[in-house]
């Protein structure tokens, strides 16, 4: 049988690069830079990249024999999949890589803002002992609501429910039994907005879910209110987020993604005192990054030998499709 070239193009676990090494069906190679040559693309059948490798028509006319993409995110919008699909080309992702590490750093950001974790780090390096200053909110006995039951969404749940808080939720496209199994109220997402103590939100980027935190459901949302995402920059207008702080609409702002990436210097979140920011580390675990490359090794071996195809690009996430049937071939943001 014809080898099959496989170019691993980015950062990958060694155990992983080493299991794709060891299948005597592929040819495996690493490419010296994240954007590959003409020269390394010429016999390539299959692609392992991640956020930094840009996959356009360029590099396309650049791969002849390119058969299969496999991206070791749960983010997309480094591949342009319209040129693919010209081209035949199957592209997979890996979405299950970096659930648990996003959910937990949810729950970070979360417990960071309840208790002012920031401020009292600070006060101490500061030599300020002044606890008074310090009131922080307990969550045990709060209402927890979350946009978007999916896998993320799930797990942040339970998370909840471990805390003591009773949880309600916001997901279109779940079935009552989903809410049920989870022990999760079903509330429209103006009535979650005014009834939680906490918002989480995790849907991914798509013309369905893009600006879906806006003035309106800040301006009405409970005062206590302490908005958590984790999820993608666009879900939530930072213009209105802002005035929302400003104005004492909600009380606290957890976020790990932004409209703009890096987060602009201009920002008007950066001056407020009631925000936690990280930058994009959803995904930045030693574990999450491993098994996005395991996922990514075991897609191209099964493609490779049978042309087995596993969670494809475009998605089928429900709330990617609402966007995608009304012509939008759009991708999400990466990691």
């Amino acid at each position: 049988m014809k080898p099959f070239h496989v170019l691993v193009t980015d950062r990958f676990e060694l155990d992983a690069y080493a299991r794709l090494q060891g299948d005597s069906r592929l040819r495996v190679a690493k490419s010296a830079e994240p954007q590959p040559t003409a020269e390394e693309l010429a016999t390539v059948d299959g692609l392992a990249i991640r956020s930094r490798t840009r996959v356009d028509r360029s590099l396309l006319e650049k791969s002849p024999r390119l058969r299969v993409i496999v991206t070791a995110t749960s983010g997309f919008d480094h591949i342009d999949l319209d040129a693919c699909r010209e081209r035949g080309i199957q592209v997979m992702y890996t979405p299950e890589a970096n659930a648990a590490s996003a959910a937990e750093l949810t729950w970070a950001l979360v417990l960071a803002c309840a208790r002012r974790v920031v401020d009292a780090h600070r006060s101490v390096k500061g030599g300020d002992w002044k606890r008074e200053s310090l009131i922080g909110t307990q969550l045990e006995g709060k209402t927890y609501g979350i946009v978007g039951l999916g896998r993320i969404g799930t797990r942040v749940a339970r998370m909840a429910q471990a805390f003591g808080m009773k949880v309600i939720a916001f997901d279109p496209y779940k079935e009552n039994d989903h809410f049920e199994t989870l022990g999760a109220q079903r509330f429209a997402i103006d009535e979650l907005f005014m009834l939680a103590d906490v918002v989480s939100v995790h849907v991914p980027a798509a013309d369905e879910t893009r600006g879906m935190i806006h003035r309106h459901l800040l301006e009405t949302a409970n005062r206590s209110l302490i908005l958590v995402n984790t999820s993608r920059g666009s879900v939530v207008s930072e213009q209105d987020l802002v005035e929302g702080l400003n104005m004492g609409w909600i009380s606290a702002c957890g976020l790990d993604v932004y409209e703009r990436e890096p987060l602009p210097r201009y920002s008007g979140l950066l001056n407020l005192p009631n925000v936690v920011l990280s930058p994009h580390i959803g995904a930045t675990t030693k574990e999450a990054f491993a098994k996005a490359s395991w996922d990514a090794a075991e897609k191209l071996r099964a493609f490779a030998g049978s042309e087995t195809v596993s969670d494809p690009l475009p998605p089928t996430d429900p709330w990617w499709m609402a966007g995608f049937s009304k012509g939008s071939l759009k991708s999400a943001p990466t990691e």
